[in-house]
């Protein structure tokens, strides 16, 4: 119908033009009548295009536990770390002291045997000696243990009882009833370094970190990553065992998984690890 009209007025306006003429003049029109029709379109504004896009609901991260427990063992290694380091610096002062043990007290072979049942834990008479490390780190390194007061009034009291009254338990009883001076002005003080140093609630606090760290590490070896953030978890609880021990392609194995997830095979040296890998 517009097609029609429009001709009809363009032969109206100018009867003695030719065909192509009038024809030419028609595009002409036709194409002018589009712009306009065409810009008014898309100044007039579309509801469905200015509305406003709402965003994509964020997807979960597909190893969110495991990011999430990895984050939990790096602070619990740190903590754990810590307390060491605390507990470490009070058990050497303590253990200075320990060292200067009067050799009177230390066990001897008839008590190793007969009386505290060899090196079992707990002895035959259910007594706690103390351990005194000598010469540590040399070729002549050995233990001795100590008796401590309260070891020796367990002892005495238990002595007939488990010893029975002859052989040698008078003996054995006269002797640990002439250490007990000794080894109460000993544990005096090994009591006063003790509280200086407060060795005693550091070495909870080490058990404790020790425990939780065990446990993430437990936790995180439950699950299987699937991206590089879920893989690094894993990597570094695996970087503390003695994997360049475990011969074959494991060693391999866990640096390729260190560099997909972006750490540094370097940091995951452990202290006891062999250089066998390295060799082969």
């Amino acid at each position: 119908m517009f097609l029609r009209t429009s001709l009809k007025n363009l032969i109206r306006r100018n009867p003695t033009a030719s065909l192509r003429e009038r024809a030419a003049e028609l595009r002409g029109t036709l194409s002018r009548r589009t712009v306009v029709a065409g810009s008014l379109a898309v100044a007039a504004p579309l509801p469905a295009i200015s509305a406003p896009i709402g965003a994509p609901p964020a997807q979960p991260h597909p190893d969110a536990a495991l990011v999430a427990l990895g984050e939990r063992w790096l602070r619990a290694h740190d903590a754990q770390e810590r307390a060491r380091e605390e507990w470490g610096v009070a058990y050497q002062q303590v253990y200075a002291v320990i060292v200067t043990c009067p050799p009177e007290l230390f066990a001897t072979r008839d008590e190793q045997i007969r009386v505290l049942g060899g090196w079992r834990w707990p002895t035959l008479l259910g007594v706690n000696l103390r351990h005194v490390a000598l010469d540590w780190g040399t070729e002549e390194a050995h233990t001795e243990r100590a008796w401590t007061g309260e070891a020796l009034r367990i002892a005495i009291a238990r002595a007939v009882p488990m010893l029975g009254q002859g052989g040698k338990t008078p003996g054995r009883i006269r002797r640990w009833k002439a250490l007990l001076p000794i080894a109460d002005a000993f544990d005096t003080q090994v009591e006063a370094v003790e509280t200086a140093t407060d060795r005693r609630r550091l070495e909870a606090a080490r058990r404790t970190a020790e425990d939780e760290f065990r446990d993430l590490n437990r936790e995180i070896g439950r699950h299987v990553a699937t991206t590089p953030e879920g893989m690094a978890a894993l990597v570094r609880v695996i970087g503390l065992y003695p994997w360049k021990d475990t011969g074959g392609a494991w060693p391999n194995l866990l640096r390729s998984a260190a560099a997909v997830s972006g750490i540094d095979s370097a940091s995951l040296e452990h202290k006891h690890a062999s250089t066998r890998a390295d060799r082969a």
